[in-house]
């Protein structure tokens, strides 16, 4: 993360009617975070003001931030419980500062009570709550005109654009090669408003808040066009590094895996039905996220090998955990 220039953070904070003195900070900051966060009270409401930072020329990366957040905003105000951009007092959802070779962008949203859940909660009745949310997300996406891609991406599909871009990132050449093929296995899936659209993209433990049995999304960063079994898939990944094995290793717990899905799956149909033919492509989903992983802690995998060689093992061949319970 860019570090946020004093004049800078002072105007952001300006917008959305605090001080820079009177914000507190949050999370983020760091050197892999992809923004910063701080709280401060807007009439006696706790909000959160979270601030990115962009390269120039910004104008490809601000449109699908913006299409992005009107996304957010339309789900938010559906009734989906999910921490969504509001607007400031000039009726708009984010602000922009430049500053030298960077665009700072801010928005601001309400501030939700509650903590992230501990692995072994997912294996109960918490998950179906979190299913029903997902469920209900992408039961009201189905309605909203943009569900392809984002209209500034040059693809036609959104997985497309997020393939490339691991693709692009991936540093070891049997992984790269391996996005190459995911590639090639999703373009053969079948695409259409029941199956594709809008997605959290990113629903694992630490990106929704729980308070008495209540879940509320957070951290919409990745929201993308994509398929909706993404949703299903990625809240297992906590259960599959903590609890079950299968993520790097073998699996050696399978009921907590059966669990997670029993709840999930029946909360996500009680607001949404997916044809059954998506949970026979869970367990290519399930290695998509491996190698999504893999890319983005390739820095950290290359310190350890033992790590790194459980990765590539299940990369190389990926145990059908879905198809096994």
């Amino acid at each position: 993360m860019i570090k946020v220039p004093s004049n800078v953070l002072a105007q952001l904070c300006l917008a959305y009617q605090t001080t820079d003195t009177d914000i507190t900070y949050l999370d983020g900051g760091r050197e892999d975070s992809d923004g910063i966060a701080y709280t401060y009270y807007r009439k006696d409401k706790k909000m959160v003001l979270k601030i990115l930072a962009m390269d120039k020329p910004a104008e490809t990366d601000l449109n699908a931030l913006e299409e992005r957040l009107k996304h957010v905003n339309y789900l938010g105000s559906q009734g989906i419980d999910i921490a969504y951009p509001v607007e400031n007092s000039s009726h708009a959802l984010y602000v922009t500062q430049e500053n030298g070779k960077h665009i700072f962008v801010a928005y601001a949203m309400n501030f939700y009570e509650g903590e992230n859940p501990k692995t072994d909660l997912l294996t109960t009745k918490l998950s179906y709550h979190w299913g029903k949310v997902i469920g209900k997300s992408h039961r009201v996406t189905k309605a909203y005109d943009t569900w392809k891609n984002f209209n500034s991406k040059p693809s036609e599909y959104g997985y497309i654009d997020e393939i490339n871009f691991f693709t692009d990132w991936c540093k070891d050449d049997f992984v790269k090669n391996k996005w190459i093929e995911m590639r090639d296995t999703l373009g053969k899936l079948p695409i259409n408003r029941n199956s594709y659209g809008f997605i959290h993209n990113d629903n694992h433990q630490r990106n929704i808040i729980v308070k008495d049995s209540h879940i509320t999304l957070i951290d919409f960063d990745c929201f993308f066009c994509q398929f909706f079994v993404q949703d299903i898939t990625v809240p297992v990944q906590g259960i599959l590094f903590d609890l079950s094995g299968g993520m790097f290793n073998e699996v050696y717990n399978k009921e907590p895996i059966k669990r997670y899905f029993d709840e999930f799956l029946n909360g996500y149909e009680s607001e949404n039905h997916l044809d059954d033919f998506w949970l026979t492509q869970i367990d290519t989903f399930i290695n998509y996220r491996r190698l999504l992983l893999f890319t983005c802690m390739q820095g950290y995998l290359n310190t350890n090998e033992q790590l790194k060689k459980g990765f590539i093992d299940k990369i190389t061949d990926p145990v059908e955990i879905f198809k096994s319970l």
